[in-house]
């Protein structure tokens, strides 16, 4: 069983506009050694494979924002004391960090890769889940759970380049588009500027999100020694080294400060 250690890039910190909505810093981008979903080669089962486990912690000061809420009163903030709701962009508790992604760039051939489709909900005037995975040849799902008009807009965060702009205008609705590009895909609601959520999206099924209690596991890895990245879109990205033995269990411990 081997312990990594990470190694921290410098964070992108947000700063806070007059309207009380956070506007965050690009977030990091999924590097090109990813691999690209036709250079990966899947097998099931993985001969040899183990897991790799491990929990994402924060002990810093950064706290999550505020985003104000500027219409559709009755859906998006029904229950609101004020027009106020999280933003989700830094979610800590017991010092565990959710909605950080744990992946493997450099693993070419492993396990099947079944590429599911990535459905991004709007419901109550807030993406459902914040932070999902996604895979290059696959889909991405729009899906409108709200009685009112959603706009979903996707950009890949690297260069805020424009994807794809989703129009919902009926509640139940849901349009899927492709996933052509690697990266962290930002989206966002040209409806209600204050939505947020991202895409992140990879060439190989060896991905994964950090849940409310900052755990993580990643199964039917190939033995090996692998250099595993971490990103958060507040905290910015680390690294960190893991041996995978034949049938054992890694352990992954990062933490942000």
């Amino acid at each position: 069983m081997e312990e990594g250690s990470g190694t921290e890039a410098p964070a992108a910190k947000p700063t806070t506009g007059t309207t009380g909505t956070p506007t965050e810093a690009a977030p990091a981008a999924a590097p090109a050694e990813g691999g690209g979903a036709d250079e990966y080669v899947g097998a099931d089962p993985v001969a040899g494979g183990g897991t790799i486990s491990g929990t994402v912690s924060y002990s810093g000061k950064e706290a999550d924002t505020k985003v104000t809420i500027t219409k559709d009163d009755a859906t998006c903030c029904a229950a609101c004391a004020v027009k106020e709701k999280m933003a989700g962009s830094l979610v800590v508790t017991g010092g565990k960090l959710a909605n950080a992604v744990i992946w493997l760039p450099e693993v070419k051939k492993g396990k099947k890769m079944d590429k599911p489709t990535a459905t991004v909900n709007n419901m109550g005037c807030q993406f459902e889940p914040h932070v999902l995975i996604g895979y290059k040849g696959g889909n991405v799902a729009a899906k409108n759970s709200d009685p009112v008009l959603h706009n979903t807009h996707l950009f890949l965060a690297q260069g805020n380049k424009d994807l794809v702009n989703i129009a919902l205008p009926t509640q139940g609705q849901v349009i899927e588009k492709p996933l052509k590009k690697l990266g962290v895909v930002s989206v966002k609601c040209d409806a209600h500027e204050w939505m947020q959520a991202y895409v992140f999206v990879t060439g190989n099924p060896y991905a994964t999100v950090s849940g409310k209690d900052g755990s993580f596991t990643m199964k039917d890895v190939p033995a090996g020694e692998y250099t595993a990245k971490i990103w958060h879109e507040r905290l910015g990205e680390k690294e960190a080294k893991v041996k995978v033995d034949a049938g054992g269990t890694a352990k992954l411990d990062v933490a942000f400060n």
